[in-house]
């Protein structure tokens, strides 16, 4: 089963496809993107080749009946050589497709004349595709492509194994075999298509709007298929364009909050602008400040500089102080004990003296 989200991509992807188309296309093929019907146009295979053909004849008397002439680039393999490339001629045959023996028609022999003139008409231009379905190698220069034929008419191409329907005439071509493809839904485009209703064989379509080439077989029921297909996508189209408008309403949301963002930023940026012009004007008194700071750092420096000078002479001076205090002292305390005994002895020599002249005079 296919996961949903892979699923609504690819539809995304076939809606925006189909959207695309709003031009008349440019493509080798005629396709009105305003038609309201959907329809599909004869194509060529992709395996087919491009090739300029040259129409030589038609004849009755050969199973290949139609006979062009052209180039192309091939691999040829000889006995001796071996293989290799160059360019061959060669005849190519449309598959399939027979002219009726002329005895056994109205027109006689003028009926491989009435054929060639139809073949010259609709591959006028000589730009065909050429997908070969059995090729003769006559020699290494030329080869015979037994193919299916589509010739650029127009803008449109067309498979020469439809000329039986495009002459209608049993009694001139002969070859074909058909599915009828009446479905009132499907449309298809073929170049020089007869008048009225006809049939469609299963070959090779493309569907213009999704640029997509498909192969519808001899089988009727694959067309019923492609009819489902068709009306799936179609459902599946409507679905994707109800989420695109949800998508749409959603990125108009959106929009609105970007366009709000927007005017916000642009705000933010004129604060932005100012703070910077501010900045400008601040900035040489900074920097006369960081000038100022640094002077004053230096001369900071300095003094802490003259400070451990001063403070070391301030101790050397504390210590020269305690130590001239501590002599100091001690003198005083010398001093001090030489006055006291001084004092003493001149004391007892005082009272010896006066105990001496109170014993004289007694």
């Amino acid at each position: 089963m296919v996961p949903k989200t892979v699923l609504a991509v690819a539809l995304l992807l076939l809606a925006a496809a189909v959207a695309a188309q709003t031009f008349r296309s440019t493509g080798p093929y005629d396709y009105n993107p305003y038609s309201t019907v959907h329809y599909y146009l004869l194509w060529f295979p992709p395996h087919a080749v491009p090739m300029n053909l040259t129409f030589l004849n038609a004849t009755w008397w050969k199973p290949e009946a139609i006979w062009f002439k052209g180039r192309y680039y091939v691999e040829v393999c000889e006995n001796v050589g071996g293989c290799r490339y160059g360019w061959a001629t060669i005849y190519v045959v449309q598959d399939g497709v027979r002219v009726v023996e002329p005895s056994k028609t109205p027109l006689g022999e003028l009926v491989t004349s009435f054929v060639s003139r139809h073949i010259r008409r609709i591959c006028a231009q000589g730009t065909a595709m050429v997908a070969p379905n059995k090729i003769i190698v006559l020699n290494y220069t030329t080869q015979i492509w037994i193919s299916d034929i589509y010739c650029l008419y127009g803008n449109n191409w067309f498979w020469l194994r439809l000329l039986p329907y495009i002459l209608r005439d049993e009694l001139t071509v002969e070859g074909v075999e058909a599915v009828e493809f009446r479905d009132p839904r499907i449309y298809v485009s073929v170049p020089a298509a007869p008048p009225g209703d006809y049939v469609i064989p299963g070959g090779w379509y493309l569907d213009p709007a999704a640029k997509r080439v498909f192969r519808i077989p001899d089988e009727p029921n694959m067309i019923a298929r492609l009819n489902s297909t068709v009306a799936q996508l179609s459902a599946a189209l409507a679905e994707v364009r109800g989420e695109a408008a949800k998508l749409s309403a959603e990125n108009q949301r959106l929009k609105a909050q970007l366009e709000a963002l927007n005017a916000t930023c642009a705000q933010l940026e004129m604060e932005i602008n100012a703070c910077r012009s501010q900045l400008e004007v601040l900035r040489p008194a900074n920097d006369a400040l960081v000038a100022q700071l640094a002077q004053l750092t230096a001369e900071n420096n300095v003094l802490r500089t003259q400070l451990v000078s001063m403070n070391k002479t301030l101790a050397e001076l504390n210590e020269t102080y305690a130590s001239q205090t501590a002599q100091l002292r001690h003198q005083l305390e010398v001093w001090t004990r030489a006055t006291w005994i001084g004092a003493a002895v001149g004391a007892a020599a005082g009272a010896a003296a006066t105990t001496l002249a109170l014993r004289r005079r007694k």
